[in-house]
């Protein structure tokens, strides 16, 4: 193989790309000669964001003309984004094939694999799955100038046909823990806006968009087959998903050391597992053990369960410095519980609350984030009532993570909206940063913040009742929200964690710390 120029680019709302970089690790592996590029299109962790949901992209149709003529050169060019990326890859590979026909363009992540007629129709071949497989596999037979059509776990548009080719099962344990540590160099570039063209990616850049946190997965796949979970539509296509997978406790800590020798300001990591607490006790003892020898960084665990829950696993990751905590509740109403096929009771719910609280308390942790699923237009108002009930009387401290109801394709959610059409848009466009602005959310916002006394939480809850949820207060919602967003800031930063908080100036505030050495 010859001057073969293969790039792989990243678009989406920031520059985490996990899986992403994990693609390119296998792809670097293989051929280091990879370039590698990233396309932010918004900035996914700004204050902005949450609180200006509907902001405008980063990227204009100008900015897709001047990313086409760089990534023209390419003899394969391969990308992956989430479907709220979609737009814009299919823009960029339209502009591509403008300029460079003979460019063979490849397309893996979520959207490809849920939507592969769909995204079929602006590239060569998509990637169905996971990919790790499919790129060491592409760029082995580019240096031995084999076919580069007849991919594992690939479709490929051959003149009015679809070849579908072999698909691989998932990737096991075992495979996950042989594969080379995620790609977190700078050996790569990043689209400017301001200035319409790539540049070296650099510490700031990392600091603009991810803040002073390192984010990973350790573990793949959940147990469970919550019916709005993009994890649900995976179930779809594989019951594997449902497994829960892993590379070995060595790995992951080897991963970690890794990020921290590159980014040294790294204070925080964080584990963005669908459901790390029901890994085996045996492990999380393992974990705990080397992490203490070789990390010893504060951590946030996202991936909790109210079933899987175990007061022993929080002890001893609260041990090891575990610092925060996200569990996911959704509603305090057991009809929408099984409308969610959200497999926990309120009992139970209760019970996980409990423990969290008792640990935050015990252990001066930040405390923990609780999920709620709001705006579902198929819930009553008793259902309402009786999440903030739940909420009203829930063991403190706590916060909420306030989502509106969306739909990922091919969930079982996503089929019973397809059947009562009346509320498909709204569930399908809008970001689930955008919650409405009545007075059932604002109620939501002032749980997240403090306990309002009783005969004020029961004056709010009769007037929900009377008026219902139709009725808007955006002054209101923007004054209560703001106050919940600086409270949470605020016990982020009187223990300097800034793994909820983005930009420059964050950098300068840990230079100081070390420097002064505070603890």
């Amino acid at each position: 193989m010859k001057n073969v120029n293969v790039k792989l680019v990243s678009v989406e709302g920031g520059i985490s790309a996990i899986g992403f970089r994990k693609i390119v690790s296998c792809a670097r592996a293989v051929y280091p000669e990879t370039e590698i590029y990233f396309i932010a299109t918004d900035n996914l962790y700004s204050l902005s964001s949450h609180f200006f949901a509907k902001k405008a992209t980063l990227i204009t149709d100008y900015d897709i003309l001047a990313i086409a003529k760089e990534l023209s050169n390419a003899d394969v060019l391969g990308f992956s984004c989430m479907s709220a990326s979609s737009e814009y890859v299919e823009k960029i590979c339209r502009e591509v094939k403008k300029i460079n026909p003979a460019c063979f363009i490849i397309w893996g992540g979520v959207h490809p694999t849920l939507y592969p007629e769909i995204s079929l129709e602006s590239v060569d071949c998509i990637c169905v799955g996971e990919g790790e497989i499919t790129i060491t596999k592409l760029l082995q037979n580019l240096i031995a100038n084999e076919k580069i059509d007849s991919l594992p776990n690939t479709w490929v548009r051959v003149e009015s046909q679809i070849v579908k080719n072999e698909k691989t099962e998932l990737n096991s344990s075992d495979f996950l823990s042989k594969l080379p540590l995620p790609f977190n160099d700078y050996d790569c570039k990043i689209y400017d806006s301001r200035h319409k063209s790539f540049r070296q990616l650099n510490k700031f850049d990392y600091i603009h968009f991810n803040g002073l946190i390192y984010r990973t997965v350790w573990t793949l796949g959940c147990p469970f087959d919550c019916a709005y979970c993009a994890n649900d539509s995976f179930v779809f296509l594989d019951k594997g998903y449902l497994k829960l997978r892993y590379p070995s406790v060595d790995c992951i800590i080897n991963e970690l050391k890794n990020a921290i020798t590159i980014n040294p300001f790294i204070s925080t990591i964080g584990f963005y597992d669908d459901n790390l607490i029901a890994l085996p006790m045996a492990q999380i003892e393992y974990f705990v053990s080397l992490y203490k020898e070789y990390i010893n960084l504060p951590f946030v665990v996202f991936g909790i369960h109210p079933q899987t829950i175990n007061k022993d696993k929080i002890e001893l990751l609260a041990s090891a410095g575990m610092n925060r905590t996200r569990m996911g509740i959704q509603s305090g109403s057991e009809n929408t519980l099984a409308f969610y096929n959200r497999k926990t009771s309120i009992p139970k719910i209760i019970s996980a609350t409990t423990i969290l609280a008792e640990a935050s308390r015990k252990h001066n942790m930040i405390m923990p984030s609780y999920d709620i699923i709001s705006d579902n237009p198929y819930e009553t108002l008793t259902d309402l009532i009786a999440t903030l009930d739940l909420l009203y009387n829930l063991s403190r401290p706590y916060t909420l993570n306030i989502f509106s109801l969306r739909v990922f394709p091919k969930t079982q959610l996503f089929e019973y909206v397809k059947n009562h059409p009346i509320h498909y848009e709204s569930l399908i466009e809008n970001s689930y940063l955008h919650t409405n602005k009545n007075l059932y959310n604002i109620l939501l916002f002032i749980l997240a913040t403090l306990k309002p006394p009783k005969f004020m939480y029961r004056f709010m809850v009769k007037k929900i009742t009377k008026e219902g949820i139709t009725k808007n207060y955006p002054l209101t919602f923007a004054i209560i929200k703001l106050v919940y967003l600086f409270k949470r800031a605020f016990h982020h930063l009187i223990r300097f964690d800034f793994s909820t908080i983005v930009g420059k100036w964050v950098y300068y505030v840990w230079k100081i710390k070390t420097m002064f050495k505070v603890r």
